[in-house]
């Protein structure tokens, strides 16, 4: 089955074109979702980093896990009298007993990472403006494909 049917000279459409439209419409709405929830969290991000406060913390435990198989770490963390703990994406090295700068937002320091905020929300704006230009060029080829044949 060809997905984008582009040998189509001229003619009527073939009943299975429609099942591709369908596809490319349904591209369009996982694109669209992609855009708003990479966004929201750049956005936070961003929200964060302009509350962003560091502490150092100690490692209490590192493993390998997900799908680029990270580093990903425990630790704990003083903020005044308090202590918190958290787990985040490490540095390739970084192992039980070390200290690390622990990134945290002044307001909830729940809310912390081994990696600062602005780092995080500019990881994600670059997959907004990814998806965004995956977006566009998905509806020039729709409109494109849709637009009549001049012989």
């Amino acid at each position: 089955m060809n997905f984008f049917n582009l040998n189509r000279v001229s003619g009527p459409r073939s009943r299975n074109d429609g099942k591709s439209w369908h596809r490319l419409w349904s591209l369009v709405s996982v694109l669209a979702f992609c855009i708003v929830f990479f966004g929201f969290r750049a956005e936070v991000a961003h929200d964060s980093a302009s509350r962003q406060q560091t502490s150092f913390g100690t490692i209490l435990q590192c493993e390998h896990r997900g799908r680029g198989n990270g580093n990903y770490c425990h630790y704990t963390f003083p903020v005044g009298d308090e202590q918190y703990a958290g787990v985040s994406k490490a540095e390739e090295g970084v192992g039980f007993g070390q200290t690390a700068i622990v990134y945290y937002d002044s307001q909830d320091p729940k809310v912390n990472a081994l990696e600062n905020f602005s780092e995080q929300s500019r990881k994600s704006r670059l997959l907004v403006y990814f998806f965004l230009l995956t977006l566009a060029a998905t509806i020039a080829f729709i409109l494109w494909d849709r637009a009549p044949n001049r012989v």
